[in-house]
C-alpha cells in the first residue's frame, strides 16, 4: 500500500511483518488515522515497524508500535535501536531510500548530510 506520505511494505522476518517508510517529512501524527485504515486487513495484534528517517535523522529512525488489529495503542511507540532489528529489514528500508533519493531534494539537510545519509544507507545495504 502506498500513499502520498509513506509506503507499508509486507517483510519475510518474523520480527515485523509490515514496515511503513515516510516518503516526506510529515509528522506520523498527521497520517497515523490512514495508516490505520490501511492496515484493516491485519486482524491480528502485532509491531508495526516505522522508519522515519525523513522526519528524523540517521541515529532516530526507527520507531515502532503495538497495532491490535483495529488501531494503534499510541502510548505503546517506542524507538528501536538499529542494533536491535533483523539486517534484513534494515536492508530493506535503506535499499527503499537509496532507490529512491528524490525523496531527499525537499528535506532542509545540508548537501553534505545528504551525502553522510547516503553512504550511511548504503553500508546497511
Amino acid at each position: 500500500m502506498e500513499r502520498e506520505s509513506y509506503i507499508l511494505k509486507s517483510t519475510d522476518t518474523n520480527q515485523y511483518n509490515i514496515v511503513l517508510i515516510s516518503k516526506d517529512m510529515c509528522r506520523l501524527q498527521e497520517y497515523i488515522k490512514f495508516v490505520e485504515h490501511d492496515l484493516q486487513f491485519i486482524k491480528k495484534e502485532t509491531y508495526i515497524l516505522f522508519d522515519l528517517l525523513l522526519n528524523n535523522n540517521i541515529e532516530d529512525r526507527y520507531y515502532k508500535c503495538l497495532y491490535d488489529g483495529n488501531k494503534f495503542i499510541r502510548n505503546s511507540l517506542k524507538k528501536v535501536e538499529n542494533d536491535e532489528l533483523n539486517k534484513d529489514v534494515i536492508s530493506l528500508t535503506s535499499s527503499y531510500y537509496l532507490q529512491h533519493q528524490e525523496l531527499f531534494d525537499e528535506l532542509f539537510y545540508t548537501n553534505e548530510y545528504k551525502s553522510i545519509i547516503l553512504k550511511e544507507l548504503k553500508k546497511q545495504v
